[in-house]
């Protein structure tokens, strides 16, 4: 068996930072690919959703010659068609010449064959070598499958692929569908493997097909450092070193991991990929990773909670991503509607004639302890905090509206006898004796990013008690990106960082149209009460 290595790290990590690379660092990543003597290196899209010069997508071939080397190649330049994603019609490709990249992959969906063997022809009658990707292989039958390769025997592409879209396949899923395809196919067609990381598997897949005795050239796709969204790719310094050690020495991997150091690790310090809970459960019940990912983001629920939930996805939602379905099931899954008048008029009762003083776990409740302190000991506010809990600050209540917070709150609570427990009615077990049950839908907002924010849930709760005027601590934003968010390094969670800056936009909006009917003053630094966001 021949294996080459395709690194797709400007093309699918781009879905990491939107492509935004930067033109230079295109160019220097595919010159050190190139050194690192990497068989086929995939520039980016081709694509007609072309904003800006400097990320990794392309309206034609020629903006892609203009950031491959300039000496002499010895690696394959290839580019990604996507149909139905970032589509260009094959139409608008010039025909090859030599001087750009010589191959277009080509990816497609079960419904999309048709249409995908009409592209691959018009490709290939332009000169270009042809790579067909059927998104989500393992969806496919045997005998479906054996129907696809039969086309491929007709379409003669330069290579066809096996493409674990889900990241949920394991060595004999992987080894039965390359002995099924390898009997059945052209033997001149290279077979591909894209696969991603859910399992923790990328990795051990590639090294089972390795193994394989056939005569046909096999492919394995990589990135730099397993950059890719969700749980990640195969990392092509670990197949590059594998291979030369078990196989031939064919690579430098010093080369791969200069484009780590020089620009993978910057990018790996601003956002997260790599293998995670959410996305083993996402991959476990064949679906795709970005359900996770959302479910992740939105930090309110338990392992068990992200489960039910993507359980919930019907078997013909699961290969392609629906945002506004997983944000149905999301609130499907909270909602809990109680009638919980006895619990507000006990509210309002708590704070008739008090000033009432929120506390959120900002890095300023440390920062400006002396100023609250003071605060809470000449005006006597009721306190209540949010989502957390401390010795430090005497709270007369404790609002929690996520179920992940109350895991680990609900013996603090108990522990501080005189700590009032809030609770929204989406938390499992209805709460103990003496705690206050509050409808979770009757809170919410109606922007879908911030709805269940704990702190907006709490206000619009406040105003229906009554309150008139809430004095706001440690609602900081995301001021302190560098050093943490908040005073105390346990309530730390991770953030996507690519939706920090609209997320505090929206509180912000939604604080203005709050304080219409309640008034609502800072007493620390926040983010929320300035016009400009600072990250």
């Amino acid at each position: 068996m021949s294996i080459q290595i395709l690194d797709c790290t400007l093309r699918d990590g781009g879905y990491i930072n939107d492509w935004r690379f930067g033109k230079k660092t295109i160019s220097s990543v595919l010159e050190k690919l190139e050194e690192a003597k990497i068989d086929i290196i995939e520039c980016g899209f081709l694509t007609r959703m072309v904003q800006e010069e400097e990320c990794a997508l392309f309206q034609n071939v020629l903006a892609i010659e203009q950031v491959l080397p300039k000496h002499s190649r010895t690696s394959m330049y290839v580019a990604m068609i996507a149909i139905g994603e970032k589509e260009l019609h094959p139409s608008e490709l010039s025909p090859y010449d030599g001087k750009s990249i010589s191959g277009i992959r080509l990816t497609f969906h079960q419904d999309e064959i048709g249409q995908a063997v009409e592209w691959a022809r018009i490709i290939m009658d332009k000169g270009y070598r042809v790579f067909m990707q059927p998104v989500g292989t393992v969806f496919y039958s045997d005998m479906e499958l054996l129907e696809l390769v039969e086309i491929m025997n007709v379409l003669q592409p330069y290579a066809f692929y096996i493409v674990d879209t889900l990241g949920s396949m394991y060595r004999n899923d992987v080894s039965h569908r390359f002995y099924l395809i390898d009997k059945n196919m052209d033997p001149q067609i290279h077979l591909g493997f894209h696969g991603h990381n859910n399992l923790q598997l990328a990795f051990s897949n590639a090294q089972v097909l390795g193994k394989i005795q056939t005569k046909r050239t096999l492919i394995l796709d990589a990135t730099v450092y397993g950059m890719g969204r969700g749980a990640g790719n195969l990392p092509t310094e670990l197949i590059t070193q594998y291979i030369n050690e078990n196989i031939a020495s064919r690579y430098d991997v010093t080369m791969v991991m200069d484009v780590y150091d020089e620009y993978i690790a910057a990018i790996r310090k601003e956002y997260e990929w790599g293998y995670s809970v959410p996305y083993h459960i996402a991959a476990s019940h064949v679906c795709h990773p970005n359900y996770a990912s959302y479910l992740i983001n939105k930090q309110t629920l338990t392992m068990k909670d992200i489960e039910k939930i993507i359980q919930m996805i019907p078997q013909e939602s699961k290969v392609i991503y629906d945002k506004k379905l997983i944000e149905r099931l999301y609130t499907q899954f909270q909602s809990k509607q109680i009638d919980d008048s006895e619990a507000v008029r006990e509210i309002s009762r708590l704070i008739q004639g008090k000033k009432v003083l929120l506390l959120a776990p900002g890095k300023t409740l440390k920062t400006e302890y002396e100023a609250i302190g003071e605060f809470m000991e000449k005006q006597h506010p009721y306190v209540i905090s949010v989502n957390f809990i401390d010795a430090q600050y005497r709270a007369d209540a404790c609002f929690i509206s996520n179920h992940k917070r109350m895991d680990v709150l609900g013996q603090d609570i108990r522990r501080y006898g005189q700590v009032r427990a809030i609770l929204t009615s989406n938390i499992p077990g209805g709460g103990a004796e003496g705690d206050l049950i509050v409808d979770y839908n009757r809170y919410l907002n109606d922007d879908q990013m911030v709805s269940d924010n704990a702190g907006l849930m709490l206000l619009k709760l406040l105003l229906r008690c009554g309150a008139e005027k809430v004095f706001l601590a440690g609602f900081d934003g995301f001021l302190l990106q560098s050093e943490g968010d908040y005073y105390r390094e346990d309530l730390q969670m991770p953030q996507n960082q690519e939706e920090i800056v609209e997320k505090q936009t929206r509180i912000r909006r939604q604080l203005r149209e709050l304080s219409q009917s309640m008034q609502i003053e800072f007493l620390t630094p926040s983010a929320y009460s300035q016009e400009d966001t600072y990250v």
